[in-house]
């Protein structure tokens, strides 16, 4: 079965691993961030890496170390997540980049930009605090 609308799993991972290092009240390390994400542990830490690159994360060493924020959730934006690891976001009418189209007119309408600017704005509207208030609060991870 195919997915419509799928994210890389480098986002996935960030996305999660952002919202558990915001709702812990400790530093959470990468092999407890993949064990709860279901994760490769290298992969885990090569987007943590990312994170802490861009600012996003800070990281401690030794027995009691891992990742915490760098700034408040309320001041990260989902969007900040997303450009992190993949970069500046483009939106384009066309799903496959084609300058031209051989029809003259996008055989799928506006749907993928439409679409593409939907999760843009709704990834620029909201921050990673809306992400953690709206978690399973039953849900225990630490």
């Amino acid at each position: 079965m195919t997915k419509i609308l799928a994210i890389s799993e480098a986002n996935a991972i960030a996305f999660h691993a952002m919202a558990l290092i915001a709702k812990s009240t400790t530093s959470i390390n990468a092999i407890k961030i993949a064990e709860i994400t279901n994760s490769s542990k290298h992969h885990t830490s090569k987007v943590l890496q990312r994170l802490v690159k861009e600012g996003l994360l800070g990281s401690t060493r030794g027995p009691t170390g891992g990742f915490f924020l760098k700034k408040p959730a309320n001041e990260i934006k989902l969007i900040d997540i997303l450009k992190a690891i993949e970069g500046e976001v483009e939106l384009t009418k066309c799903p496959i980049d084609n300058p031209v189209c051989p029809f003259g007119t996008c055989l799928m309408g506006d749907i993928c930009y439409e679409i593409g600017k939907t999760m843009v704005d709704y990834l620029s509207d909201n921050n990673l605090q809306y992400i953690v208030e709206n978690i399973d609060s039953d849900k225990k991870f630490f």
